[in-house]
């Protein structure tokens, strides 16, 4: 599970924003490893995506310290592709408020989709409950503009996708128990459309991109009933169109737990989707594994794979490269295609082709946990991002706090 809260509870503690970069080649564990940077200060800071730009990448998520219980505030970081700090921003003071993800914009600058459920001066839950901020910067880090979206109950964001203006998706329970939210705006943040979609059950967006026709979005779908045949949730990717009318939708799973965690539409017009299962129906290795499935563009399954070792492999993300994906999430199996893991749990990540088929596999870690949430490529590298506890991360890197967002720029083959 992910950010959402259905796979980490994020229990954070703030204070005084210090953030300590220390940088280590890496190359005693792993040669293709460029560079590896620690984020963090003396609390939890947890790095959920990360956005590529001309002279650098946004890094952005939670930060806290150990002097205030349950209080976490948005991180936003820019590194340089060599891995130097160029500038670093806290918003928010009591309460919570966190970024769970960034997207390039085409005039070479940046939005960030955060929640607030705090009277903060910057960023408050100024509708009720817990409500979303768009936030839009140009690439130097300026704040262009900012609005708040959102009602007298709980909303939350989980991912957004440029299209003239920009399309978010979370969840709301301003019906009850959570549905699936999806809102348009246009470049100024203005609301073209808003809707939401759900079951007598709990369901939420995870993930959306674009369409040729409208857009996929992904995540998942709890029944009021559990039982055995149903399970306790499955996968459910929504085609909507340009108004966000659904046009199709589509349930994937088992006996057990099954949500999606990412999609990425396809040549064809179709799309792949990224999840993680717990079925035995569709978890083959382990205990949980990565689950790929193809759809074409009416929703029919063309192909399923599953990926992993003995134990919990989480899926979190997939992209595009030159000569095929990468698949991205965690690790706590001792082996995946026969790559150990280094720690208690490591950065998994594997190239797969256009059939899904294994390519290679790497596992990225140290002592402790190592938990990767994003990933993006430049066509000759790729850079992780996501949460370490590890005290050190080669023999150069040292973690400052209870958790530090760590980033990797790894060599691609």
């Amino acid at each position: 599970m992910n950010r959402s809260g259905w796979l980490v509870n994020l229990l954070f503690i703030a204070g005084i924003f210090v953030v300590f970069f220390v940088s280590a080649t890496y190359r005693e564990r792993d040669e293709d490893v460029l560079w590896s940077r620690f984020v963090g200060k003396t609390g939890r800071d947890i790095a959920y995506d990360l956005a590529l730009l001309d002279d650098g990448i946004v890094i952005v998520g939670w930060t806290s310290s150990q002097r205030i219980p349950y209080d976490q505030n948005v991180m936003m970081v820019k590194l340089s592709k060599n891995g130097k700090l160029l500038w670093n921003k806290e918003l928010g003071s009591t309460g919570t408020e966190g970024a769970n993800c960034v997207e390039r914009t085409h005039d070479d600058g940046f939005i960030v989709a955060a929640i607030s459920s705090s009277d903060d001066d910057e960023i408050p839950a100024q509708f009720g409950g817990q409500d979303v901020w768009l936030l839009k910067y140009d690439a130097q880090g300026n704040l262009l503009w900012k609005r708040c979206y959102g009602s007298e109950a709980y909303e939350s964001v989980l991912d957004l996708v440029e299209d003239e203006g920009y399309l978010f998706v979370g969840y709301t329970t301003r019906m009850g128990n959570e549905d699936v939210w999806m809102v348009k705006v246009d470049e100024n943040g203005k609301i073209v459309w808003e809707g939401s979609l759900g079951s007598d059950g709990w369901d939420s967006a995870i993930a959306v991109d674009k369409a040729t026709d409208g857009y996929y979005v992904v995540g998942l779908t709890r029944p009021a009933e559990i039982n055995s045949v149903n399970g306790f949730a499955d996968m459910w990717v929504l085609k909507v169109s340009k108004s966000g009318e659904p046009v199709w939708q589509k349930r994937i799973g088992g006996n057990d737990w099954d949500q999606a965690s990412d999609v990425l539409t396809t040549a064809d017009g179709g799309c792949l989707v990224l999840g993680t299962s717990w079925s035995e129906e569709m978890s083959f290795f382990g205990r949980a594994d990565f689950v790929l499935v193809k759809l074409d563009a009416s929703g029919e399954i063309e192909f399923q794979r599953a990926y992993g070792g003995e134990q919990d492999d989480i899926a979190q993300k997939i992209i595009r490269i030159q000569d095929g994906y990468l698949l991205v999430g965690t690790t706590w199996s001792d082996t995946v295609n026969g790559v150990k893991r280094q720690g208690g749990s490591d950065y998994l990540v594997l190239k797969i082709d256009e059939n899904g088929e294994v390519v290679w596999v790497k596992c990225l870690g140290a002592l402790l946990d190592d938990v990767a949430y994003a990933v993006f490529s430049d066509g000759e590298s790729y850079y992780l991002a996501g949460v370490s506890y590890s005290r050190s991360f080669a023999l150069r890197s040292r973690s400052h706090g209870e958790g530090d967002a760590l980033v990797l720029r790894v060599k691609l083959k």
